[in-house]
C-alpha cells in the first residue's frame, strides 16, 4: 500500500510540474558562466556552447556507480540507455550522488530512476512525458531528492522539438547554481 502511494505522489507531482511548465517561456540564452566537465552516456549533445566552456567526457553506463564527483560536474544519460540506466543497481548513485544526473528525452520523468517497482516501459506508459527533453535528479538525505523538468519549446500552441539547444543552456546554468550551492 505503502508502495502505491509513494507512486501516485510521485506521479501526481510529475503531472503538476509538467502544466506549470508548460505554461513559462523558455530561457533561450546560452550559458557563460564558469567552465563545467561533463560526463555522458551516449552521444555527446549539439550545444551553443563552445569546448572552452563545457567538456564532455563520454563514459559508460556500467562507469555510474564508481563516479568520481570531484572529476564530474553532472551526468547526462542519453535517450538509448534510459531503460538499461533504471536498473536498480542504479538508484543508489542517483538518490545519493552530489552531482545531479540528467536524463535526456525520459517519457517517464526521473520515476523509474528513484523508485524501481516499475520497469522504465512501464513507467513510460503511465507517464508519457512528450512535453520535456531533459528531466535533472539531485540526491539529498533519507531517499529524499531534487528533480528538474526542462521543456521544448511552445510554438502558436505547438510544441517545437526542432532545436534543443538552448535547453541545454538551461541545465549548464543549473548545474553551476548547484556547484555553488555545495561551496556555500
Amino acid at each position: 500500500m505503502k508502495k502505491k502511494i509513494k507512486v501516485l505522489s510521485i506521479s501526481f507531482i510529475a503531472i503538476i510540474s509538467l502544466v506549470a511548465c508548460s505554461s513559462i517561456k523558455t530561457n533561450t540564452e546560452a550559458y557563460k558562466g564558469n567552465k563545467l566537465t561533463i560526463a555522458v552516456v551516449g552521444a555527446k549533445p549539439k550545444i551553443n556552447e563552445g569546448e572552452s566552456i563545457i567538456n564532455f567526457k563520454n563514459i559508460s553506463l556500467e562507469d555510474i556507480n564508481h563516479i568520481d564527483s570531484k572529476s564530474y560536474d553532472a551526468v547526462i544519460i542519453s535517450k538509448n540507455y534510459l531503460s538499461q540506466a533504471a536498473n536498480k543497481k542504479y538508484r543508489s548513485t542517483y538518490l545519493k550522488s552530489s552531482i545531479p544526473f540528467f536524463f535526456t528525452e525520459s517519457k517517464a520523468s526521473v520515476l523509474p530512476f528513484v523508485d524501481n517497482s516499475l520497469t522504465y516501459e512501464q513507467y513510460a506508459d503511465r507517464v508519457n512525458d512528450k512535453q520535456d527533453y531533459i528531466t535533472g535528479l539531485l540526491g539529498a538525505s533519507n531517499n529524499q531528492y531534487k528533480t528538474w523538468q526542462y521543456g521544448y519549446n511552445i510554438m502558436n500552441n505547438k510544441i517545437d522539438r526542432t532545436n534543443v539547444k538552448h535547453i541545454y543552456s538551461q541545465v549548464f546554468k543549473t548545474i553551476e547554481k548547484v556547484k555553488k550551492e555545495k561551496r556555500s
